[in-house]
């Protein structure tokens, strides 16, 4: 009851704020210096990781182990749709931006939860037959005075941050093909930087940048080679033409480097026989020159992918401690159940840890090469059961790590599936899978973390459902935050996982939590809406309970109780 009564009370405030007049906030201009320097800037959140390394780490320890159970609502207030929220809030100066799926891009006035104003991204009708996954988005870009969406029917739009008035947009390609855009742009020396989601439709993946000032086309890289390109031989039958590898999550940056660093997912058709050989450019690490789009390096995790193991996950840049020695370091939680460490500057495997059941096979520790086991490869009219199961055992949801500790905390996922290969055509805008399955039962998740420099498991925190698609959040003040398909945003003990406190928010929680200050006062935000792949795909793996979650979008502020 008390409970009931705080969330009613919560909701009135919400209401409340949103009648009064707007907080004189001014937009403060997201220059490349503060983008460099953002993690020296703990006050806001200024790129979709935080920083460009994408470790989702705050600085800030106002909340911190001692006192988070003293954490309460400040405002909420429903966002106005019932599809599933993947956003990551962003916040400068006092004013948040909010990716509503992909209806809205909205303004807050973090002081108050009042609207400053809204844009409304208009779609054509027929969008939603050829987006696997619903009407997501994870976010939006920052620079200058500029707000950047990556819209579900392949635009990328910029607007003006402070009136939300549109200044340009730009056709990626022809959403009709299954070409689409879910991620939040990353903006880098000037440059917007998106990738194109659409694996299942058979469409050919590519990573592109624009000019953030005028719209104009960059560069454009293809993740799948072409006739004359080294690796199309890796794609028999001609399979390259309609191969899939989509770049659909947010690049890192390293200026040091000056690389930016992508993942891809699936080749197409989910049938390998289609496609004979290693796939090249699918369920790979690409590591592309920032100006020219040109690639550095490539490393492939999953070579004729048969379980949809994307390797789409975000590249967290951390500088590893191994054997007295500091290796540039990435890191990926990737959906076949390892966490890969790679040198970062080369692209050399360095190791890899199981976080999850992995029956498939194993990582070869000396060269990265997966040694499959032949009973867990689906092929033609063959049934194979493996673990973990299509949805991976880290889905998109992001690391968060923390570098004072050397601790990545995974959003983890139990799930075996069995999955069969059978003929398929490729229509243009169609599915294109040849691949029909399920799950053998209903998933779990855990939060798994991981001292990075050992290279071994520290604790586990076990959920009823998969952690499968909210991110973490690391903090200074010791604590991890995470959200569940049950919506209880929750934050745990980074060194124990031991659990001090949660919040059951109205639906269940697929964005990411972040954190910022304002007028000296640390606040920590989710989004909450229930929706995504999960209950569109998991079919027999979604837990019975969460089948009962209520759909609807909310966004909550949480702060200290004086």
């Amino acid at each position: 009851m008390k409970t009931k009564l705080l969330a009613s009370s919560v909701l009135s405030l919400g209401l409340l704020a949103a009648a009064l007049p707007a907080f004189a906030v001014e937009w403060a201009s997201v220059t490349d210096e503060r983008l460099l320097n953002a993690d020296k800037d703990p006050n806001n959140w200024l790129i979709y990781g935080r920083t460009y390394n994408s470790n989702r780490f705050s600085p800030l320890k106002q909340v911190n182990t001692g006192n988070v159970k003293k954490l309460v609502p400040k405002f909420s207030y429903s966002l106005g749709t019932l599809e599933g929220q993947q956003v990551t809030p962003s916040v400068n100066n006092g004013i948040m931006i909010v990716a509503v799926s992909q209806q809205y891009v909205d303004a807050v006035d973090t002081r108050t939860g009042n609207r400053l104003w809204r844009y409304e991204i208009k779609l054509p009708a027929d969008i939603a037959q050829y987006a696997c996954c619903g009407l997501v988005t994870k976010g939006v870009g920052l620079y200058e005075d500029k707000v950047y969406i990556a819209a579900l029917d392949a635009r990328v739009i910029a607007l003006d941050a402070k009136t939300g008035k549109e200044l340009w947009e730009k056709k990626v390609e022809d959403y009709k093909s299954g070409y689409t855009l879910t991620m939040a742009p990353m903006v880098a020396k000037g440059k917007v930087v998106v990738g194109v989601a659409g694996g299942e439709f058979g469409i050919r993946g590519f990573i592109q940048a624009f000019d953030a000032r005028t719209g104009q086309e960059a560069w454009k890289t293809s993740t799948v080679p072409g006739p004359g390109e080294e690796g199309v031989e890796t794609w028999g039958k001609e399979s390259w033409k309609y191969g899939g590898a989509a770049a659909w999550l947010t690049a890192s940056f390293d200026p040091a480097t000056n690389l930016v660093y992508m993942g891809t997912g699936n080749p197409a058709p989910w049938n390998r026989a289609m496609r004979p050989g290693d796939n090249r450019g699918s369920n790979s690490m690409l590591a592309l020159d920032i100006d020219t789009g040109k690639k550095n390096w490539d490393f492939q995790f999953t070579p004729n992918d048969s379980w949809d193991y994307d390797a789409m996950s975000e590249a967290v840049l951390v500088d590893v401690k191994r054997g007295g020695k500091t290796v540039k370091g990435l890191l990926q939680g990737n959906k076949n159940g390892n966490l890969y460490t790679l040198d970062r500057t080369n692209g050399k495997f360095v190791s890899a840890l199981p976080f999850v059941k992995v029956d498939w096979g194993h990582v070869d520790p000396a060269t990265g090469k997966m040694v499959v086991n032949p009973e867990s490869r689906p092929d033609l009219n063959k049934n194979a059961t493996f673990c973990p199961s299509y949805f991976g055992g880290k889905d998109w949801a992001h690391i968060a790590y923390n570098p004072t500790t050397s601790m990545a905390f995974i959003p983890s996922i139990e799930m075996c599936a069995t999955l069969k290969n059978e003929e398929v055509s490729y229509k243009k805008g169609l599915m294109y899978l040849g691949a029909p399955g399920d799950m053998i039962a209903p998933g779990r998740g855990a939060l798994t973390a991981v001292d990075v420099t050992t290279n071994k498991i520290a604790w586990k925190w076990e959920n009823s459902s998969p952690l499968q698609s909210s991110s973490a959040l690391a903090t200074a003040g010791g604590l991890v935050f995470v959200g569940t398909l049950e919506g209880n945003f929750v934050a745990l003990d980074g060194k124990s996982g031991k659990k001090l406190w949660s919040f059951p928010t109205p639906s269940g929680i697929v964005g990411g939590p972040m954190t910022y200050s304002v007028d000296g006062k640390q606040y920590v935000a989710v989004v909450s809406g229930y929706g995504g792949a999960f209950p569109l795909w998991a079919g027999s793996g979604v837990p019975e309970h969460i089948k009962k979650i209520n759909k609807g979008a909310s966004l909550w502020v949480f702060e200290l109780a004086e």
